[in-house]
């Protein structure tokens, strides 16, 4: 199974807080066609931090390495220099900034609530980010 689009922070929070119909249709149809939802390790902490309860015991279920649609994407020794030098591009913070590098380096979408934080047509090109509704 390969990466089929990477969420950053704040598609991952609309996915665990059920806020976004959107995000739970495109985990599903990014499983019909085989592929897994990347989610950066930063964004699950920057997330854990936001979250309580129930929210919090839906995201821990989703990353407990059981899931068959969501996958943990590492930060390996590769991407530390890349992730600071997109953080220091942008408003969104490491979550976002680790999701950029990702979707960049799988050359898949990257899904997101909050474009204006992803330095679009700085570090992603507009072409490459799917803005939830």
């Amino acid at each position: 199974m390969s990466i089929g689009v990477v969420f950053d922070t704040s598609a991952l929070l609309a996915h665990v807080r059920l806020e976004r119909l959107s995000a739970g249709e495109l985990v599903g149809e990014v499983a019909d066609n085989g592929d897994l939802v990347g989610v950066p390790a930063l964004a699950v902490l920057d997330a854990l931090a936001q979250l309580k309860q129930d929210d919090r015991a839906r995201l821990e279920r989703l990353v407990d390495g059981d899931s068959h649609t969501v996958v943990v994407l590492p930060l390996t020794s590769a991407d530390v220099l890349e992730v600071h030098r997109v953080a220091s591009l942008i408003a969104g913070g490491w979550g976002a900034a680790q999701a950029v590098v990702a979707a960049n380096r799988h050359e898949v979408l990257l899904a997101t609530t909050a474009p204006a934080d992803l330095g679009i047509g700085v570090v992603i090109h507009a072409d490459d980010v799917d803005v939830l509704s």
